[in-house]
């Protein structure tokens, strides 16, 4: 909105109260410039939706349904390398971070070093029946620097993280399986 029309639409306003006494004055004030204001913003409104669908139809959109599609192409795979037989102590694990740098060590085991929040919480659903969400997998892996190393990535326009699993994480997790194992 010009600085003109917004001085106009205050002028106006003004005028309109002038001949009504406070408090009244201020709360109609107010109230005739509100709605001034809102006839001016769905004239633009409807011309930047034309514009955003428009850009949406041909570009941004398509990018990002196959950068989806491509996303949930790599969780598939990355589950189907998991065989859930040859790892069932992963139900014995208690929590989200020694689930998750199983995950990770048993993908590294399988030549993929290096998983996201997203797929780690994946394979745990899909392949393990554990119901566990991104996020609380994010949380869970960001704060364990001394296990995993975490590096920052771009897909399309959002950023994500790639957790991988250093010695200090197999060893945790190693003496947290050999506990379970001998209790």
């Amino acid at each position: 909105m010009e600085i003109e029309s917004l001085a106009e639409k205050v002028r106006m306003a003004k005028e309109a109260v002038e001949s009504l006494e406070e408090p009244l004055k201020t709360e109609a004030f107010k109230k005739i410039l509100d709605k001034m204001l809102e006839e001016e913003v769905p004239k633009r409104s409807k011309r930047i939706e034309g514009k955003t669908s428009k850009s949406k139809e041909g570009g941004l959109h398509e990018a990002n349904k196959r950068l989806k599609e491509e996303s949930e192409s790599r969780k598939r795979n990355l589950a189907a390398k998991v065989n859930r037989t040859e790892h069932v102590e992963i139900h014995e694990l208690s929590n989200i971070l020694k689930k998750s740098l199983y995950i990770l060590k048993i993908l590294k085991d399988k030549d993929q070093d290096g998983l996201t929040s997203p797929e780690i919480s994946f394979i745990l659903k899909e392949v393990f029946r554990e119901k566990v969400s991104q996020a609380a997998v994010g949380m869970a892996l960001k704060d364990a620097h001394k296990y995993v190393d975490r590096s920052k990535i771009t897909i399309g326009t959002a950023t994500a993280y790639v957790y991988r699993l250093m010695k200090p994480g197999e060893d945790y997790l190693e003496s947290e399986l050999e506990d379970k194992s001998q209790e």
